[in-house]
């Protein structure tokens, strides 16, 4: 029983890396996106008067306000394809290793267990061991189960 808490204390911190991860990448997403945001409002704004007022004389002023609102669409969507580019890094490769490895572990402690104690997994006889049943199987199961799906995620 004490490899299967040390397999989950192994679990709970390699899934802990793995959030702090993806916060880190979602982070520095959200850094470039209002930077973009920022370049859009601020700096776009003195470059739109100025090729506004040079394109009105040749192309009058509808088109000089439609040339300038498309260069401001294409260097927004340039700012944001940089941003969406942001990846993880090798931390969030090892700490998916290591999660898998300990998840493998305490599935087959868990296995090793049911060959030990069949009573406790076979069927409880006496009302210690079906409240341990009803608490310990579906928490360890439901543990398994999450992590399973954080695996798919």
């Amino acid at each position: 029983m004490q490899r299967i808490f040390r397999h989950l204390n192994v679990l709970w911190r390699v899934e802990s890396a793995i959030a702090e991860a993806r916060l880190r990448v979602l982070m520095r997403r959200s850094v470039l996106l209002a930077l973009a945001g920022v370049v859009a409002v601020l700096g776009l704004g003195m470059l739109d008067v100025a090729t506004f007022l040079a394109l009105e004389a040749s192309w009058g002023p509808p088109w000089a306000a439609g040339i300038v609102g498309l260069g401001n669409i294409l260097i927004a969507a340039l700012l944001a394809l940089v941003a969406t580019t942001a990846r993880p890094g090798p931390e969030l490769n090892v700490a998916l290793e290591v999660r898998q490895t300990a998840v493998s572990n305490v599935e087959a402690e868990i296995a090793g267990l049911q060959g030990k104690f069949p009573r406790i997994f076979g069927g409880a006889r006496d009302a210690v061991d079906s409240t341990v049943l009803a608490i310990a199987v579906p928490l360890i199961g439901a543990i398994v189960q999450a992590v399973r799906k954080g695996k798919e995620g």
